[in-house]
């Protein structure tokens, strides 16, 4: 709470109160409210060496919220009652900016590590760039403009997208913080921008409505630039590539190599979309499988269950090692799946080995990155 009382400047609400509920019995997610949070996460997620990790990136996002979506909130949002459709396109800057002060303010605050948040940035950074080959035809404003009819946790989210304006907006925000610090040649940073956004007296919950105007004026107050522009290339692109210059500009780089990320969450399935292309839970159900990938062209979907692994019965660390064996060895895996009532044997085309995405800096560059992520001091 210090840390995201010394970003913002001053609160605006009377006290704060963490509502966490620890359950698993029921869907875990994060609500806010300008005087409060409703958290609820895994029953034993407190006792898991993780904790800070999993607990502190919720914890933190929810309570930025009091500042980003309760006290400013796009004009569009704040419909006087319920009749008048909700407008959706700022979204990016209502979860995406929050989603990236949330983790920066969680580090910040000593609950995540430095690790912990270059190991997020990598999986994000992945996972929406070749992650997401359906941002090629789907660009990041879609994903917030459709959420009243498209918000929902389907099959195929590589390439149909979901709410993408979340993790792209966390990379967005990243290079804006990064243009910031090289226009201003480092005498301005995002903490100025929200202390000139977000700031002003507390005068309890109250709302401050904007537009897409709105905040092209107050950065522009921070650091003349031509954001408009800025904002609509990022919005509107259709690269391939997720938008890695904020990264870059902060001197570091995705890599892929053969190790596992260290942290994670504790109730997390297997992640293999860099190898062959899939996602699964813990018991081996396909949550996704990425378009056109190894495992998508073997006719593995969402919604299939691996049971087997090359004649062997299926388990998470099975799977890792025969993907593994093909860095020297074995040029296919043979899965054996489930769909429905009826098993399929699925050869998988795959040689390289096991894949995970992790930073590493840029040699003769400063590391702007881990200078934001440091504690911000009284006063």
């Amino acid at each position: 709470m210090a840390q995201e009382l010394r970003l913002f400047g001053s609160p605006h609400y009377r006290d704060y109160r963490f509502l966490v509920t620890l359950s698993d019995q029921m869907i875990h997610f994060g609500i806010e409210h300008h005087e409060s949070d409703d958290s609820r996460l895994p029953e034993r997620v407190f006792l898991s060496p993780n904790a800070g990790r999993e607990a502190g990136g919720l914890l933190a996002h929810e309570f930025a919220h009091s500042w980003d979506g309760k006290f400013r909130r796009p004009a569009d949002l704040s419909t006087p009652e319920f009749e008048t459709p909700m407008k959706t396109d700022l979204l990016w800057v209502y979860e995406g900016l929050t989603t990236y002060l949330g983790n920066l303010l969680a580090t910040r605050s000593g609950l995540w590590t430095p690790k912990d948040y270059h190991e997020y940035i990598a999986g994000i950074a992945a996972g929406m760039g070749p992650g997401r080959p359906g941002r090629t035809w789907r660009p990041l404003l879609d994903t917030a403009v459709a959420v009243p009819g498209m918000f929902s946790f389907g099959g195929w989210p590589n390439w149909s997208r979901g709410s993408d304006y979340y993790e792209e907006g966390n990379l967005l925000w990243l290079e804006v913080a990064a243009i910031i610090h090289d226009q201003s040649h480092g005498h301005k940073s995002m903490d100025d921008f929200c202390r000139e956004f977000f700031g002003g007296p507390n005068k309890g919950p109250e709302l401050k409505t904007y537009t897409f105007g709105d905040v092209v004026n107050s950065l522009n107050r921070v650091v003349p630039y031509d954001w408009a522009k800025f904002f609509h290339e990022r919005l509107d692109s259709t690269s391939a590539q997720a938008p890695l210059a904020g990264l870059t500009a902060s001197g570091w780089k995705l890599v892929y190599d053969s190790q596992p990320p260290a942290s994670g969450n504790s109730t997390a399935g297997l992640n293999v979309e860099y190898s062959i292309g899939l996602s699964l839970r813990r018991d081996g159900t396909v949550s996704d499988s990425i378009y056109d990938g190894p495992a998508f062209r073997a006719g593995i979907t969402p919604g299939m269950k691996v049971v087997g692994v090359n004649g062997r019965m299926f388990t998470p660390e099975a799977l890792s090692d025969a993907i593994e064996a093909t860095r020297s060895g074995a040029r296919k895996l043979s899965l054996l799946v489930l769909n429905n009532e009826y098993y399929k044997i699925c050869e998988i085309e795959y040689a390289g080995g096991a894949r995970y995405a992790h930073l590493a800096r840029i040699e003769g560059t400063p590391d702007s990155l881990d200078e934001i992520l440091k504690p911000l001091p009284p006063g």
